[in-house]
Formats: C-alpha cells, structure tokens, sequence
C-alpha cells in the first residue's frame, strides 16, 4: 500500500475455489486522477459459475468504477 496512490486487496467467496487480488493504482494528472485496476486470480476460480466469467467481472467492475464510485465521489467531492 502507499498512501494516497495504491491500495490492494486480497479476496475469496466463501463456499468456492479460488483466490485473487485487486489493485488500485491512483496517478496525479492535473486537475483528474487516473485509476488504473489490475486483477489477479492466484487460484482458478470455479468455471461453471456465470458471475465469475470474465465477462460478468468486467461488467461488475465498470458498473462500480463508472457508475457507483463517480456517483459518490461526485456527492463527496461537490455536494449539493
């Protein structure tokens, strides 16, 4: 972790194979931030399970990214 620059995480689902890790890598451009967001899987997670195609992670990932985050830091940023 370095402040204010990149954090990672560590995480499982309960009940399922599998290991990965995420990180947030935050860059100074002026008057924006660049996000950069790398995913690891350590251990393979379970194939047959739709929510953890590459397909839904990447889905999941933009929604939150694009949607819930800019939301939020929208309201904490500039609140009405």
């Amino acid at each position: 972790m370095v402040p204010l620059k990149k954090i990672s995480y560590d995480w499982r689902y309960v009940g399922y194979a599998g290991d990965g890790s995420v990180t947030f890598d935050l860059s100074d451009q002026g008057d924006a931030t660049t996000l950069v967001l790398t995913h690891t899987v350590r251990k393979d997670f379970p194939d047959d399970v739709p929510q953890f195609k590459r397909e839904s992670c990447l889905a999941g990932w933009r929604y939150f990214i694009g949607e819930r985050l800019k939301g939020y830091l929208e309201k904490v940023v500039d609140p009405p």
